[in-house]
């Protein structure tokens, strides 16, 4: 059998752009094997298509629109076929070569996780194109396989943060409930204040929107009346969040629809931009003691009204005013509804008027973008604790006062924040043990409070369960799994939340992060062109992708073509953080000080710690010892105030170590990581373990230390690796020795 031939594997809907490329391979001598039989299958066509995989030279999928389409498929077994033959190949030998003949895109195609590993090539309708061509007969000749480069973090265009800050996409944010999650967005819980995070994961949404996936765009408040405007965002919310309840629908989270206030973009345009098929639109009027809301559902993809209704009530009752919505929106779109679904529609969670406005004005309270994080808690905690002294048994009330109260912990961790967050969810769950909003608190306070996370991933899945469309949710029981070290567990609910939420890019960084912990650039890249979909001004995912391409490449080429191209998007500091990244990884480390010291830092500890590496690097020891003491100074002060960043003890164990103290480090490191082990967080012990293994050679301990690198070649989060800014400085250190060769600069796929 031929050696040399090009299998093409195709969707019969695809039989025309197959033939196409075929005939325009064949026209420059390239034999190709194309199945052109219109009924495949039996046991003479399935043996004759295996041998044709085993024997050819390469196995090219065809991916499209009609591949998507279809979850079964002939062409399906071939690509496992072609995929499995290629694990039998060396890593560098060209065989998978995956085209697309239309405009179906990468990120949401479903294909074979090796497919991701390749370079991919666009031919529109099977046209092979002269380049295409030239490239095919340069694999068939044996060039090497052209995998696809790998790809971090997408900043903000703002300089990067130090390395403390930095760190936090990879820790452990979590989310308040849904109340809370477009105020305060993911936490990690040891959240260092970072940076906006890039894209995240592995497939975007369907390409062509369900009519079951919904937007519901904030209220207008047409009573003429500005202290009206907390019912329209609070029926908003309310609605919403009574869709949300529903399986068979898809729901966008209240952050992704605030820009779209008052805006006059269509709503087609919207609906493409959020990916729905269907858009509520609504409307309250308050005269006296009567509120009309007037509502409005369209297919977005048509503009056909599906529904449109006034509901007129008394301010009195409005108890169920967002189940009566919610009730007619689902029954408008053939919504399928569970009996526990009918259930939470009859549910009603007051029969206090009045503490249900309290509710609503706390919901306001908590959205309210112009105060500081604890004037909205404070404001929240105050209408909270009126409404439940109207009525002490307001499940949904004592819910989001134990959620306000973890999230004044997080920010401030005073005992009686804890006490009260865990008296309220308490009272909630005493009342109804299966309210979700109740165990959502719960689940956030053994994240946060407790540090509890087998009980955290417990409640966080019963919610996750019967709250499919909340965001926060998902976002949470993520970020645990991963702190667990269930990372594949905790992929899938990363990109559920950011679809749910799509606009909000606190999401994005949950999938990026995991990728590359895992380092799986492939599909790292895949989320910095989600993000660049999601934000099209944004320069971050070009500067995330390149330090992506340069590490995998280890050629610093992408990272400046990057800042060539998009410097002019990003401000002065950014450029010259890049810039300085770049002399660094070239070995112009004078070079790299002198570019940091062209700019001012709000973070001292921080640039003399990374200065004095550049001038270990550059053989400096005099400017080298200097920078490290001044650094150990401030660190050694900041400990002794008690304002210590969480990053700040290991920084000082490195500072150490550099200063040859090597048993004070070693007990420093130690101390660190008996606070934050491996086996509690999977995501930050690792690096920790990583720093540890610099202290132990140069302290002399190198079997010890060298040990340590060649286990954490397979554990994830464990090299240092930063693509959201420069890498850890203390690499420096290490950077010819041998035994750190794989880990630092081709560490394996996991």
């Amino acid at each position: 059998m031929s050696t040399g031939a090009v299998f093409l594997s195709y969707t019969s809907q695809d039989s025309a752009a197959a033939l196409r490329l075929c005939e325009g391979l064949r026209g420059h001598g390239i034999e190709v094997w194309l199945d052109q039989s219109e009924l495949r299958g039996g046991d003479a066509w399935d043996a004759s298509i295996r041998g044709q995989i085993k024997g050819c030279a390469l196995f090219v999928p065809l991916i499209s629109a009609n591949t998507q389409a279809r979850d079964e498929g002939y062409f399906r077994l071939e690509w496992r076929l072609g995929v499995e033959r290629s694990q039998l190949m060396a890593d560098d030998h060209a065989f998978l070569l995956p085209v697309v003949v239309d405009d179906t895109p990468e990120v949401a195609a479903r294909v074979p996780a090796a497919f991701r590993e390749r370079q991919w090539t666009r031919l529109k309708g099977g046209e092979a194109t002269p380049e295409f061509i030239a490239r095919v007969q340069r694999l068939l000749a044996g060039e090497a396989v052209e995998t696809r480069p790998s790809v971090p973090k997408v900043p903000v265009a703002r300089a990067p943060k130090p390395k403390s800050q930095a760190r936090t996409w990879i820790i452990l944010a979590s989310i308040a409930a849904a109340t809370l999650v477009a105020m305060f967005g993911d936490r990690d819980d040891e959240e260092r204040k970072p940076t906006k995070a890039p894209a995240p994961v592995a497939a975007e949404s369907a390409p062509v929107a369900s009519r079951k996936a919904i937007a519901v765009l904030p209220f207008e408040n047409l009573s003429g009346r500005k202290e009206d405007a907390y019912l329209a965002d609070g029926l908003q919310e309310e609605v919403l969040n009574a869709l949300a309840r529903l399986r068979d629908l898809t729901v966008i989270s209240r952050t992704s629809v605030q820009e779209f206030r008052g805006n006059p973009e269509n709503l087609k345009a919207i609906g493409e931009r959020l990916n729905v098929g269907s858009v509520l639109e609504g409307s309250i009027r308050r005269e006296g003691q009567t509120l009309r809301l007037t509502v409005q559902l369209v297919d977005a993809r048509d503009d056909r009204h599906l529904l449109a209704a006034n509901y007129d009530r008394d301010m009195g009752r409005l108890l169920d005013l967002q189940s009566a919505v919610a009730r007619q929106v689902a029954t408008a779109l053939a919504a399928t509804l569970s009996s526990f679904e009918r259930g939470e529609f009859d549910r009603v969670g007051t029969n206090s008027g009045d503490a249900y406005d309290l509710y609503l004005r706390a919901v306001a309270a908590i959205r309210e973008n112009s105060t500081e994080d604890a004037v909205r808690l404070t404001a929240a905690r105050r209408l909270l604790t009126d409404a439940l002294r109207l009525d002490p048994d307001y499940g949904d009330a004592l819910a989001l006062l134990a959620q306000v109260n973890v999230w004044s912990y997080f920010n401030s961790p005073q005992p009686e924040f804890a006490a009260a967050a865990r008296q309220a969810f308490e009272r909630a769950l005493a009342s109804d043990p299966k309210l979700p909003e109740a165990l959502l608190a719960r689940g956030l306070f053994a994240m946060y409070v407790s540090q509890d996370l087998p009980q955290a991933i417990v409640d966080l899945k019963t919610v996750v369960d019967v709250r499919p469309n909340l965001a926060s949710a998902h976002s949470a029981l993520a970020y645990a799994l991963r702190r667990r070290g269930d990372f594949d567990g905790a992929l899938p609910h990363f990109i559920r939340a950011w679809d749910l939420d799509p606009l909000n890019d606190r999401y994005s960084g949950g999938p990026i992060t995991t990728y590359l912990g895992l380092r799986r650039y492939p599909e790292a890249i895949a989320q910095t062109e989600l993000y660049l979909k999601r934000f099209p001004g944004s320069a971050d995912p070009y500067f995330t992708r390149a330090r992506i391409e340069s590490f995998v490449q280890q050629n610093v080429a992408p990272l400046r073509a990057a800042l060539h191209a998009h410097g002019d998007a990003v401000d002065p500091a950014y450029r010259t953080a890049v810039a300085t990244e770049i002399a660094r990884a070239e070995g112009r480390y004078l070079d790299a000080i002198r570019l940091l010291d062209s700019v001012p830092t709000d973070t001292p500890i921080d640039r003399k710690y990374r200065v004095g590496f550049l001038y270990y690097a550059a053989g400096d020891a005099a400017n080298a010892t200097r920078s490290f003491r001044e650094a150990e100074k401030m660190l050694a002060a900041a400990i002794a105030r008690g304002q210590a960043r969480t990053d700040d003890p290991e920084l000082l164990a490195v500072v150490q170590s550099m200063e040859g103290r090597h048993d004070e480090a070693i007990a420093t490191i130690d101390r660190r990581i008996a606070g934050d082990p491996e086996t509690r967080d999977a995501t930050n012990g690792p690096e920790l373990a990583f720093l540890r293994s610099i202290i132990l050679v140069r302290a002399g301990r190198k079997e010890e230390g060298y040990a340590e690198v060649r286990r954490l070649l397979r554990v994830p989060f464990s090299t240092g690796a930063n693509f959201f800014e420069d890498p850890e400085p203390a690499w420096l250190a290490v950077k010819d020795d041998p035994h750190y060769d794989v880990i630092l600069r081709r560490p394996p796929r996991l």
